[in-house]
């Protein structure tokens, strides 16, 4: 992974495999994520991140491998001056969960760092990944009212191809394919 994408004068991104040597980094972003109240940033695994760090590391190392009823998984961590700045993991495939909301990228960028180019830059450094792994096309949804999220996934070449509502207290929930050439 030792490409990187430039979001500034001063700040470089590279995406690298989970690691423990970002630990006081991640736990920090983790808080900044919590006081948002981000969802997807609550549970047992984030728990276990804060109780042993190794062990919460293991585990999403171990998502990429075949096992159990969900699909493998590849967790990628932007970092930045030895940071880390944001996240992004990519499904191997896809389950009816997936295809209906999710898709095979999701990404979040600690909020600190929002503004600054960093989720664009993780889901361009990604793609190729994807590619790697055999995959042709990616699917990503979003919510319709997350102008940051719709930018970063047009400006990464992603194609609209349709906007459904999946529940009438939320927000649409948009569809996007980004074919990866070889």
């Amino acid at each position: 992974m030792a490409d990187a994408v430039q979001l500034s004068p001063r700040l470089d991104i590279q995406l690298v495999r989970p690691s423990e040597r970002f630990r006081e980094s991640f736990l920090r972003a983790l808080e900044e994520l919590r006081e948002e109240g981000l969802p997807w940033w609550s549970g047992d695994d984030l728990a276990l991140a804060e109780r042993d760090f190794s062990a919460f590391v293991t585990k999403r190392l171990a998502e990429a491998s075949p096992s159990g009823a969900a699909p493998p998984k590849t967790h990628l961590w932007a970092v930045a001056e030895e940071r880390f700045v944001g996240r992004i993991a990519i499904f191997h495939e896809l389950n009816d969960a997936l295809r209906t909301s999710g898709g095979h990228i999701g990404y979040d960028t600690v909020p600190s760092f929002r503004g600054r180019g960093v989720a664009t830059g993780m889901l361009r450094l990604a793609l190729p990944v994807a590619r790697d792994l055999g995959l042709t096309e990616v699917l990503l949804t979003c919510d319709d009212n997350n102008a940051a999220s719709i930018r970063t996934i047009e400006k990464c070449g992603g194609a609209l191809r349709e906007t459904r509502v999946l529940d009438p207290n939320r927000p649409a929930k948009r569809y996007y394919v980004i074919t990866l050439e070889p």
